[in-house]
Order: structure tokens, then sequence, then C-alpha cells
């Protein structure tokens, strides 16, 4: 079991640093464009900064996965890398099918690999949300000054 949850913990810090790289990407965009005008078009120009970095964020997501999938085809858990990506991204965002589930010796895999994704879900959330706010300054709730 100890060895189930150091594979865990080294996976889940690869996450973290995947996650940490694309929330700089996506911040480092936003802080260039933040003080740019709207272009011509304004539509586009506040959808590309809203699509950009959710792009970018969600790319890491998939990373993250993959990350998962390796570690589980490495394992011999599954015979081939389709397999393993499917019950990798099945388990990372908790949807949970359970028509794929891993030997009973490693089970715990499966809860630490679905509460990663969730917590990194949160900071694409978290990322998301500081993205719209910064788009929308004139919308921002007066009474909070």
């Amino acid at each position: 079991m100890l060895v189930v949850l150091a594979v865990a913990v080294s996976a889940m810090l690869a996450c973290l640093f995947v996650q940490a790289a694309t929330v700089v990407g996506a911040a480092r965009y936003i802080a260039r464009r933040k003080h740019q005008p709207l272009a011509d078009r304004p539509v586009v120009s506040a959808f590309t900064y809203i699509a950009a970095p959710m792009l970018v964020l969600m790319g890491g997501s998939v990373l993250q996965m993959l990350v998962w999938a390796i570690l589980y085809r490495i394992g011999g858990q599954f015979a081939d890398f389709e397999m393993a990506s499917y019950f990798s991204g099945v388990t990372f965002t908790s949807l949970g099918y359970g028509d794929v589930v891993l030997p009973r010796m490693i089970r715990l895999l499966a809860p630490l690999e679905a509460a990663t994704g969730l917590l990194m879900f949160g900071i694409t959330t978290a990322v998301l949300i500081a993205v719209m706010q910064q788009s929308l300054p004139g919308r921002r709730d007066k009474s909070a000054r």
C-alpha cells in the first residue's frame, strides 16, 4: 500500500507541475492582453481573451490525464494506451462510469486520481473566473468598494 501511495503522490506532483505551468501560461497571456483595448470587433476580441486561457488550461488537464494513463500503462494495468487514457479521463474528471476498474491491489490509485482532478479543475475554474472578471471591468459590483 505504501508503494501505491508513493506512486500516487508522484503522479499528483507531476499534475501539480503541469497545472502550475498552464496557470502561469494563462496568467502571462492575460497580463499581456489586459491593457489592450478591444479591437474593431469587440465580440471576437472578448472571445479570444477568454478562449485562449481556457484552451491552455484544458490542454493542461489533458496532459495531466495522460500522466496518469502513462502510469497505468507502465504498470501494465491496461493492454493498450487507449484504454489507459479512457480510464484516466473518466477517473480524472470524476465521471466514473465504472465499466473499467483497477485490480484490488492498486485500486486506491483511482480515488487519488479523482481527487487530483477535482483539485486541478478547481484551480482551472478559479483562473477562468479571474479572466472573466478582468474581461468585464465595468460590470464589477460597485458596492464592494
